[in-house]
């Protein structure tokens, strides 16, 4: 009996210990999905870099220096930029804009692997990195022991005229290198009539009728175009062009001109109170001219300018005025040519300071046709006022 009583203990133990084993255990819940974006925004920067882009930098012998320093690579890149913007300029041009450059100078001062960090568009990146390729070597930069280095370096290519330089910007600097002729502009002078060529006599005591008024005998000069071939130098070149010459002779006011197909005569009028009688001229003009300067900008050349000055008449015209005996003012107004030259020859001499001279022209070419009047020849002077084309 006691037996089969330990037999049922026995088993009833085993069944419960069975039991407690295979019950789950009560786990804490882990998270273990994968984290899949990541919140840059707010992650520091372990290490803060500062760029420093237009080139103020003291220079130590550990740093590379461009020939000259600052002040020299200022001036290359503005005047690079200068003649970039006088080549390449239109309508649309994005004036003020920059281009940053980063590039090496090498152990041998070479310019090397230029590249563009921050550009515009490829009109500028192309020309920034032109720039840059064109510089002439560089003192490079050196360690502690004073041996060269390679060295980085960026710059601000910026696409204007740059004004905030020590010395005065020049907008003419470039084109005055361009051969500036002094003869465009203005000349304003009086004439005096001589009766033969190479005589310089402006009496006519044989024939008074013909003697002018020069106070009254006008000269405008309006030179409208003018160019200048380079010869030897930038200082030495031959100046052409165009223009207009309006030109008013005044002789004795009693003095009508009477013409024919062959002839121009003076009859004197003693019927009215005349106070004029001036022959007017209108002629194109074209220079040629010898030009020596000291300069090579217009405005700080002294300038001298020796040729002949051709002209075809366009255009001319006899008037009178005068008094009628009741007080009356008249004017009488012929257009005709009057067997006036139709072209014009004068030897001309040119000199002055930038864009203010004086002129003498003197007629080879009598004013009338040959045989049709008395020669002469005019002696034409006065001042020039210069205007850079």
């Amino acid at each position: 009996m006691k037996k089969i009583v330990a037999l049922l203990a026995l088993v009833c133990c085993s069944n419960i210990f069975g039991q407690v084993l295979e019950k789950p255990q009560l786990v804490e819940k882990v998270d273990t999905s994968i984290r899949t974006s990541i919140d840059l925004e707010n992650i520091d920067v372990p290490i803060e870099v500062k760029e420093v882009f237009d080139a103020q930098v003291e220079f130590s012998n550990q740093t590379p220096q461009f020939p000259g320093g600052q002040d020299s690579l200022d001036r290359y890149i503005k005047d690079a930029v200068e003649i970039f913007i006088y080549a390449d300029t239109n309508e649309t041009f994005p004036w003020g804009e920059s281009v940053y450059v980063a590039f090496e100078i090498a152990t041998d001062g070479r310019v090397t692997h230029p590249i563009i960090e921050m550009g515009y568009n490829a009109l500028l990146d192309s020309a920034a990195l032109d720039i840059v390729k064109n510089m002439p070597l560089w003192t490079p930069a050196t360690n502690e022991n004073g041996d060269p280095i390679v060295a980085s370096y960026r710059l601000q290519i910026l696409f204007d005229f740059d004004l905030d330089l020590d010395e005065d910007f020049d907008f003419e600097d470039e084109e005055d290198k361009s051969n500036k002729a002094h003869w465009a502009g203005f000349e304003m002078g009086v004439q005096l009539n001589t009766n033969s060529f190479l005589g310089f006599d402006p009496n006519f005591a044989l024939n008074p009728e013909w003697e002018n008024i020069p106070l009254k005998s006008t000269v405008l000069n309006l030179n409208l175009f003018a160019h200048q071939f380079r010869l030897f130098s930038d200082y030495v070149g031959l100046v052409t062009g165009y223009g207009f010459s309006f030109i008013n002779t005044d002789y004795v006011a009693n003095y009508q001109l009477h013409h024919d197909q062959n002839s121009v005569t003076p009859v004197y009028d003693s019927t009215q109170n005349f106070r004029r009688s001036s022959l007017y001229g209108a002629y194109l003009t074209v220079p040629v001219l010898f030009e020596i300067r000291t300069h090579t900008q217009f405005k700080k050349a002294i300038y001298f300018n020796a040729g002949v000055l051709g002209g075809l008449r366009l255009y001319s015209h006899h008037r009178q005025t005068g008094d009628f005996d009741n007080g009356d003012k008249f004017e009488w107004i012929t257009r005709s040519k009057f067997n006036l030259n139709p072209f014009m020859l004068d030897a001309c001499v040119r000199v002055g300071y930038g864009p203010v001279g004086a002129f003498v022209n003197y007629a080879v070419l009598s004013t009338f046709k040959n045989g049709t009047a008395v020669g002469q020849f005019p002696l034409r002077f006065g001042v020039s006022f210069n205007i850079p084309q």
